[in-house]
């Protein structure tokens, strides 16, 4: 831009000046007062000022479209507040209180207790009984969900994977009052829970969200990581003599809660009749593959003590990896505080944002391992970075610190690159198995018109689906020869070319008679 010059500055100057007395001279030649001056005056000034004001307002929400922080901030300075700090009142939560939905909750849990009393008489109970001759006698006497409703502690929304997905996670805390009693009469047996806890993050997707009421096609849920589970038994001496149910316990329900609400198992909820997508969103496809190289760790606390604790020895660890219900375990090094394992493993991811890989360290003893150090890490940063190295913290782990290489493998349905795949892969070197060139979902809807062993009693079916050593068997359907079981298995394929895949239907396995299942 040019810079004007003295003389033009002077001249524009005078300019304006000029019409600035424009409208005194106009007043003089219409014969106006001064008054009609005044007033013309004001009118113009309070015209100018609203127009400014407009002006600003539409800045100020253009800015809070793009950064609702910074428009704040400057709302707050423009209010007198000190140094431009935020007023006590102003906050940005990652995560949304939503008390709203508490409310909401804490009025319908009475009525959720009539349903989950239904549910557990009518379609439980049966299954249940079904299930082993020993508890042919099997009933729930008492079904009261209590007065303490679930909580929602935060909300927090993401957008979807496309513009037809919505994705809410739910910091969820039940702390309650419920108290469930069974009975075997066949053996005069009772026990029950009286009080129970959970907590753990479910997510919620609004998917396909559509151009007519209900606007929402479906709800998934689906817990994302393992959630905390801790139950108080009433009658457990009673419990433990109860034939098919000694086995029971905390782990034995949090295992039956993943297999149907921890990834990559999904709950879901139609909306809509006739819902097309329905067996898509159901079982969908896995959004990529990490593969974990697991290096080695550094600085290790030393667990082994010996004199009593006297003279200090070192440990003996080994890792443990989880992605969901997806978990392995290293080999143990002994002796040793800054191991080198040089392991490779592969991990289907579902979610991302919001599905992460924890590893635990422990040291290996005759009786109970010590924790030596975890670590968590949200997939989405390796989705982001594609390839990612680096030494990481322990969390009470001391100094310890653990050394991953994470690599984001994207799915591509296009066979052409196999050759290419395969060949970077003989180029790895991977323990305890050699790395994957494609995943194997197998999609098991149902079956129809299976033969009965014997006439007049249906079978008890399930399907067992192996690739070379690798097996995976469905959930038992009960008393019926055309089963539903919408499931969806996974494998790991090395080469695609020269593996099988092998699916047999067959009844479920006898059970052994004896005082535990």
């Amino acid at each position: 831009m040019e810079r004007r010059g003295p003389g033009l500055a002077a001249l524009g100057a005078l300019g304006r000046r000029l019409l600035w007395a424009l409208p005194a001279y106009a007043a003089g030649l219409l014969g106006l007062g001064a008054g009609a001056l005044v007033l013309a005056l004001a009118l113009y000034a309070g015209w100018r000022r609203r127009r400014r004001a407009r002006e600003r307002s539409l800045r100020l929400a253009a800015r809070l479209q793009r950064d609702e922080e910074a428009a704040v901030r400057a709302a707050a300075a423009g209010l007198g507040a000190a140094r431009g700090e935020l007023p006590a009142w102003v906050s940005f939560p990652d995560v949304e209180r939503a008390e709203w939905l508490n409310k909401v909750l804490a009025q319908a849990w009475p009525f959720f207790g009539r349903y989950m009393e239904k549910l557990l008489v009518e379609n439980v109970a049966p299954s249940i009984r079904a299930s082993n001759s020993h508890l042919q006698t099997f009933t729930f006497t008492r079904v009261d969900m209590g007065e303490k409703p679930l909580r929602v502690l935060g909300v927090r929304a993401h957008p979807g994977a496309h513009q037809k997905q919505i994705l809410l996670d739910l910091n969820i805390s039940y702390v309650g009052d419920v108290q469930i009693d069974v009975e075997v009469k066949k053996f005069f047996c009772k026990a029950g829970v009286k009080g129970m806890q959970l907590h753990g993050m479910l997510r919620i997707i609004l998917e396909p969200l559509l151009g007519d009421v209900p606007i929402v096609g479906a709800l998934t849920m689906f817990f994302i990581r393992r959630p905390t589970l801790d139950i108080n038994w009433t009658g457990m001496t009673n419990l433990l003599d109860i034939p098919g149910l000694s086995s029971m316990s905390d782990t034995m329900i949090m295992d039956a809660i993943s297999s149907y609400l921890v990834l990559p198992n999904r709950l879901l909820v139609p909306l809509v009749p006739d819902l097309h997508e329905a067996a898509q969103l159901r079982c969908p496809l896995p959004r990529g593959v990490v593969r974990v190289h697991l290096r080695g760790a550094r600085d290790l606390r030393s667990k082994d003590r010996f004199m009593g604790g006297l003279v200090g020895g070192k440990s003996d660890p080994y890792a443990v990896l989880r992605v969901g219900t997806q978990v392995v375990t290293s080999r143990v090094i002994d002796n040793e505080l800054n191991p080198t394992w040089d392991e490779v493993y592969e991990f289907i991811v579902h979610e991302v944002p919001g599905q992460e890989i924890e590893v635990e360290l422990f040291d290996k003893d005759p009786d109970q391992d010590d924790l030596l150090g975890r670590m968590k890490l949200d997939f989405g940063e390796v989705l982001k970075a594609r390839a990612l190295e680096e030494w990481f913290p322990l969390q009470e782990g001391g100094r310890g610190r653990l050394h991953l290489r994470l690599e984001w493998l994207s799915l591509m349905a296009d066979t052409s690159r196999l050759d290419q795949v395969l060949e970077r892969n003989r180029t790895i070197v991977a323990k305890p198995d050699p790395p994957s060139a494609a995943i194997l979902v197998v999609y098991l809807d149902r079956a129809e018109e299976l033969p009965m062993k014997k006439p007049g009693k249906e079978p008890n079916p399930m399907v067992q689906v192996s690739v070379q050593d690798v097996t995976r068997e469905s959930k038992v359907v009960y008393n019926t020869s055309a089963p539903v079981w919408e499931d969806a298995f996974r494998f790991f394929l090395h080469d695609p070319r020269n593996q099988d895949v092998d699916i047999q239907a067959r009844p479920r396995p006898r059970v052994p008679h004896g005082p535990e299942i």
